[in-house]
């Protein structure tokens, strides 16, 4: 069992958790409060799994961390490809620049269920995923609009693996030993299951979205979806396809967004890029890897223009307001054991205020 050292909770966030929890917003949540130098609260709330059996969150309760894979990892791996002098920012892989990947401006589509062209060959499914990407992924012309894709992390997935070899390896010596993590992983091993949050009922949101595009794939995986990853582009790659597979406790996902700030993962100049506005005026703030805030956004209206972080399809996020002094992370398995529409943005942004507050 994974130990995490014991901080005080915030009254008010847990009141608020508590609320959503009681409501049906989320079985539980887990979350880490503080600044730069480490966590200030933090606590556990609700259920870590509700059905077909009842287990506690705990503070080290592992989370499927989701789309936060993308700046955790993925992004971190490529800025170090950077700093190393491996690629350069306006390199090209396959005919698309790093930049515009990070950044969510390169042309492809929003999703695309990449499993559906997996050939016989294990060995094959990077190319695979590769060739569905570059034959059905365009979809609009590069730099005109901010499009948010799963598609543009697998494609550096792709790339990392041509620069590094393997990408979990990667992760694994050059982010979580960095950071001297054993509670951050892919592919969680089968005896830390009842550590692990359970996630959604078999793949009932890709069947419906595969089924609004009259894709048909006859291998979705049945029963509760539990210490592996919910995304389905990532579990039929072998736990990751860059985009998703980081498990990890709130207390991993807070080091490493302290890797990020203190330099350990990246230079502080390479921050600076990443944190940059590269699209001014277009439909979303986006950095390299990073989502911006912008006035008006539910969950980011009230923090400061320099804030940056990012979010999980599965109800986890963590943001970082550098003015603020602040990094909050909110972790939850919102999508179990149904994944249903709810405001997770407005839940994120009274959790960050609440943050907000709770630090004057």
């Amino acid at each position: 069992m994974l130990q995490c050292d014991f901080v005080p909770p915030h009254r008010a966030i847990d009141q608020f958790l508590e609320h959503e929890i009681a409501v049906g917003s989320f079985p539980g949540a887990v979350y880490a409060v503080g600044s730069a130098r480490g966590i200030e609260w933090g606590n556990a709330l609700g259920w870590a799994v509700a059905v077909p059996l009842r287990i506690p969150a705990a503070l080290d309760t592992i989370y499927d961390c989701a789309s936060i894979t993308k700046p955790l990892i993925t992004t971190a791996l490529v800025l170090q490809a950077v700093s190393e002098g491996r690629i350069a920012l306006d390199d090209e892989f396959e005919g698309f620049r790093y930049r515009d990947l990070l950044t969510h401006t390169s042309g492809l589509r929003a999703w695309l269920p990449l499993y559906a062209s997996i050939r016989d060959s294990v060995v094959g499914i990077r190319d695979s995923y590769l060739e569905a990407m570059l034959r059905n992924g365009p979809d609009y012309d590069p730099h005109t609009r901010v499009v948010y894709s799963d598609l543009n992390f697998v494609m550096l997935w792709c790339a990392l693996q041509s620069i590094y070899g393997d990408y979990v390896a990667a992760a694994n010596e050059r982010v979580f030993a960095r950071l001297a993590l054993d509670d951050a992983m892919f592919r969680p091993a089968a005896d830390l299951r009842p550590w692990i949050a359970a996630t959604e009922w078999s793949q009932r949101w890709e069947r419906g979205m595969c089924a609004d595009r009259s894709v048909v794939f006859n291998g979705f995986r049945e029963g509760l979806i539990w210490g592996e990853t919910h995304d389905g582009n990532s579990f039929y790659a072998g736990g990751t396809a860059g985009n998703a597979g980081l498990f990890a406790t709130a207390r991993a996902v807070y080091r490493i967004a302290q890797g990020w700030l203190d330099g350990t993962l990246v230079p502080r100049e390479l921050l600076e890029q990443a944190a940059h506005n590269y699209t001014p005026g277009l439909e979303e703030n986006r950095g390299l890897g990073w989502l911006l805030s912008y006035p008006g956004h539910n969950a980011t209206g009230m923090l400061s223009p320099r804030a940056f972080g990012h979010t999980g399809f599965t109800g986890t996020s963590v943001w970082i307001d550098p003015d603020a002094d602040r990094v909050m992370v909110l972790l939850t398995n919102r999508v179990h054991p149904c994944a249903n529409a709810i405001a997770m943005q407005k839940i994120r942004g009274e959790f960050h205020r609440l943050a907000l507050a709770g630090s004057s």
